[in-house]
């Protein structure tokens, strides 16, 4: 027989090789095989151990029935399970095991939950401009006088709960200085200055009469010469004094207007109309004078005579006196 057969037949762990002289002191199983009440021993156990390694798992038999005692019926030992007390668990009362059953996963996508916050707040934003601009629609559509570029100065004034009601129908009574109370404040325009009036009547009265005198040569009896400012000693102004203003010119030249109007045809010029255009303090000056029938000097002087009577001598000069009209700067 060959190494190889011999080696086949030994056994494969030699207890004394592995142990040494600890394999004396392995106990024995007692005479009868029954065992001893109790825990066994570590040494013997250790020892059945090594015995069961070194002889080959010998095969299980299962019992025929259930109710045959086996191993699994005995008492367990509490020190192969480091001293803690064991339960034994009884298969007809033991709870029914629950069924594993894998995780669900999250609803969602918990990798984005900023996007969509930001998607609610953005959606909110809107919906606050949205309805502001609505809003400011509406109001302008509401306007009164959006539509034709009007603006809107709010409600009227509140009413004066002192004031009596008026009846259906009726007159509103007067107001204090006696006129019907319209709502609407009067307005009283500025006092005009009086110079300012006066000039523009003499004006209006000069751009009328220029155009109905032919300045050839003719000659016309001078009634009145004067300008604004202008001091005559001879005569007296409406204030009293002998400094002559628009006012005191125009009131002369009306007066004249109507004293002679009915015997000739009484005119205002002015001195820079006709002849030399003389000028007086450098103004010129406003002339009143008469157009006579008679265009000669000899006629006109004759005229101022017949007028002015009572006069004679240095006096009629200064009242009325011949003047000829010929065309500017001759």
């Amino acid at each position: 027989m060959s190494d190889e057969r011999q080696g086949a037949e030994r056994p494969i762990w030699n207890l004394r090789e592995l142990v040494g002289d600890l394999a004396d002191e392995i106990p024995q199983p007692p005479p009868g095989g029954t065992r001893p009440e109790g825990p066994a021993p570590a040494s013997a156990a250790t020892g059945a151990a090594i015995r069961a390694t070194s002889a080959g798992a010998p095969a299980r038999t299962a019992p025929a029935e259930r109710n045959e005692p086996s191993e699994r019926d005995e008492p367990l030992d509490p020190a192969a399970f480091g001293g803690l007390p064991v339960v034994p668990v009884d298969p007809a009362t033991a709870p029914e095991p629950v069924p594993w059953r894998p995780l669900e996963p999250p609803t969602g996508d918990p990798q984005r939950p900023a996007g969509a916050a930001l998607r609610k707040a953005a959606g909110l934003v809107l919906v606050v401009l949205l309805l502001l601009v609505g809003t400011a629609y509406g109001a302008y559509r509401m306007d009164p006088g959006a539509a034709d570029g009007s603006t809107y100065d709010g409600p009227g004034p509140s009413p004066d709960p002192y004031s009596a009601p008026v009846a259906p129908g009726g007159d509103p009574p007067p107001s204090a200085e006696g006129s019907p109370d319209t709502g609407t404040p009067t307005t009283t325009p500025a006092p005009e200055d009086p110079e300012a009036a006066a000039l523009t009547e003499l004006s209006r009265l000069h751009e009328q009469d220029l155009p109905t005198i032919s300045l050839d040569g003719r000659y016309v009896a001078q009634l009145a010469s004067k300008s604004v400012g202008i001091v005559d000693p001879e005569q007296r102004a409406a204030n009293g004094s002998h400094t002559f203003y628009a006012t005191d010119i125009l009131a002369e030249h009306q007066q004249l207007r109507t004293e002679f109007g009915g015997e000739a045809r009484v005119i205002l010029l002015l001195s820079t109309d006709y002849g030399r255009q003389q000028l007086y303090e450098g103004k010129p000056l406003w002339l009143t004078f008469a157009v006579v029938p008679a265009d000669s000097k000899d006629g006109v002087d004759a005229w101022c005579r017949a007028q002015f009577p009572q006069l004679d001598g240095a006096e009629l000069p200064n009242r009325c006196v011949p003047r000829r009209l010929r065309p500017p700067g001759t």
